[in-house]
């Protein structure tokens, strides 16, 4: 099995996306690189499921000691281990504490797959529309309880400015080796 946490962050401008919790899944699972698998870590609340494709962004580091965060927007549902080349829209700034109270900054990065077989303009971050942002906001509001943390938003970010921060990312990760 590939090391999913060393593939290369971006290809011809586009940034990778390794899915460990797919659309629709109730419970929350994560890539282990110990054992080389996606595994269990939580159910979610009562009732609710991923509503879009979610993993992490590989060869990058967050302020968690984990590889950033990407939500996948489209109406597929995948499987833990596609990779997905997709377009940025933006990112969502999140602090977030965790039981320990320490604050920490944890953004969830926003995509959309690109389609290889169609033309294709990468969408702006402003074609992320107002409910949608609403939306997402309240997903992640609701897929923190019961788990001790308590997170706070602080703002959209626009593509520009979230690959600003992707390559920070990067750097922290390479920094790390």
């Amino acid at each position: 099995m590939p090391d999913y946490l060393k593939l290369p962050t971006t290809t011809k401008g586009l940034v990778r996306v390794v899915i460990e919790t797919p659309r629709g899944a109730a419970a929350k699972m994560a890539y282990d690189p110990a054992i080389q698998a996606f595994a269990y870590v939580r159910p979610l609340p009562a009732a609710m499921t991923y509503p879009y494709d979610w993993g992490f962004i590989p060869s990058t580091l967050g302020e968690d000691g984990d590889p950033l965060d990407g939500l996948v927007i489209h109406q597929a549902a995948t499987a833990p281990g596609i990779v997905i080349k997709c377009d940025l829209l933006g990112a969502l700034r999140v602090k977030q504490k965790d039981k320990g109270g320490a604050a920490l900054r944890n953004d969830r990065y926003i995509f959309s797959p690109r389609n290889e077989d169609a033309e294709h303009e990468p969408v702006a971050a402003d074609h992320v529309p107002e409910h949608l942002r609403r939306e997402i906001e309240q997903f992640f509001r609701s897929s923190v309880l019961g788990t001790g943390k308590a997170i706070r938003f602080k703002g959209w970010q626009d593509a520009a400015e979230a690959r600003k921060s992707i390559k920070r990312g990067m750097k922290a990760f390479a920094a790390r080796k």
